[in-house]
C-alpha cells in the first residue's frame, strides 16, 4: 500500500513541479474516407439519458441514466436489454463508466454543472456481468478538487464539472468540462487512486482546444485494452491520443475524427483496438437514444 501511494504521489509531483504551461495540441485531421461512423441499434425506452458505456466481454454493454433510479443496464449492440443491476447508492449525476485490470467497474457520480458540490463520488462494484444480488452496495471514492476554493467558483474559474474518465494502471484520470466565462478553452486532467477512500483530486495535466465551449465539452472517454489509444468523445467528433506518456497526455499525438453527426453523445467504449461503440442521450424525444459503431480504420 505504501508503494502504491508513493507511485501515485510521484505522478502528481511531475506536474505540480513543472512549468505548468498549457499546451495546445496539433490535431491531425482524419479524412472521412479513412473511418466509418454508423448507427447499429436503438436504446430501450428505459434508457432515455444513456450516459457512460463499458463492456467486459464485448457482448454486454453497460450504461445508465444520469439521474433517477440507481440502476445499470446491460444491453447488446442492437440495444436489447440483457440484464439490470440495482445499486443501493443514489444516482445523482452519474456521467461515465470505466473498469480496471482487476475486473471492477467504476461509476463516475461527478456531474457538477454549477461546480458547487463540495464532495463528488465514484462508486466501485465488481464486474456487473457476475452480480446476482438484487441490490448491490458499492464502495465509494469521495473527492474534491485540490485547486477549488469556492463553491461555486468565480465565473472565470468554473472548470470543475466532469463527464469523462478512464482507468490506467492504478489511477483514474478525469477530464473537465469547461464552463468558464469568458471561455478560456482549457481542459484540466485530474488523477485519483482506484481505492475507496477520501481524496483530493490532483491536477496532472491540462491542454487547450480551439472552438466554442459546447463543442469542446468532453462527454465520455475510454482507453484501449492495450493502453495505447485514448478516445475522447464530443457531440460531433472523436479525438484520439496516441504515443503518450501518462499522465502528460497532452504531449501525445492527437487525431480528430469529424463525424458529420451532431447529438448529445455521452458514452464511448473500445470493443477492440480499432472499433468503438458510442451511445447518445435522447433529446426531446426527437433525436438521439441510439447506439453507434465507430471504426478507426
Amino acid at each position: 500500500m505504501k508503494y502504491f501511494f508513493l507511485c501515485f504521489s510521484l505522478v502528481i509531483y511531475s506536474f505540480t513541479n513543472s512549468a505548468q504551461e498549457i499546451s495546445q495540441p496539433i490535431l491531425e485531421q482524419i479524412s472521412t474516407r479513412q473511418f466509418s461512423f454508423r448507427q447499429i441499434g436503438t436504446l430501450p425506452e428505459t434508457i432515455n439519458e444513456g450516459s457512460g458505456l463499458e463492456t467486459f466481454n464485448n457482448e454486454v454493454f453497460w450504461t445508465h441514466n444520469d439521474g433517477g433510479i440507481p440502476v445499470l443496464f446491460g444491453i447488446d449492440s442492437s440495444g436489447n436489454l440483457v440484464k439490470t443491476v440495482h445499486l443501493a447508492n443514489k444516482n445523482r449525476g452519474w456521467e461515465d463508466l470505466t473498469k480496471d485490470n482487476n475486473g471492477n467497474l467504476y461509476i463516475g457520480a461527478f456531474g457538477n454543472n454549477k461546480s458547487d458540490k463540495r464532495e463528488l463520488k465514484i462508486y466501485i462494484i465488481p464486474n456487473p456481468d457476475s452480480i446476482t444480488k438484487e441490490i448491490t452496495l458499492a464502495k465509494v471514492i469521495k473527492f474534491s478538487f485540490e485547486d477549488q476554493k469556492n463553491f461555486p467558483p468565480l465565473p472565470n474559474r468554473n472548470n470543475f464539472d466532469v463527464d469523462a474518465f478512464f482507468c490506467l494502471n492504478d489511477s483514474l484520470y478525469l477530464f473537465t468540462k469547461n464552463r468558464t466565462k469568458p471561455y478560456n478553452q482549457i481542459i484540466n486532467v485530474y488523477a485519483l487512486p482506484i481505492k475507496s477512500g477520501k481524496y483530493m483530486a490532483k491536477k496532472v495535466d491540462a491542454f487547450k482546444l480551439d472552438g466554442v465551449m459546447v463543442n469542446n465539452w468532453i462527454t465520455g472517454a475510454d482507453i484501449s485494452n492495450n493502453n495505447k489509444t485514448i478516445a475522447l468523445l464530443f457531440h460531433n467528433r472523436i479525438i484520439t491520443i496516441e504515443d503518450f506518456k501518462y499522465p502528460e497526455f497532452s504531449k501525445g499525438k492527437f487525431k480528430e475524427y469529424k463525424l458529420n453527426h451532431y447529438s448529445h453523445k455521452a458514452g464511448i467504449v473500445f470493443k477492440n483496438e480499432n472499433e468503438l461503440i458510442v451511445v447518445d442521450e435522447k433529446e426531446m424525444n426527437l433525436i438521439g437514444g441510439n447506439i453507434y459503431q465507430f471504426n478507426l480504420q
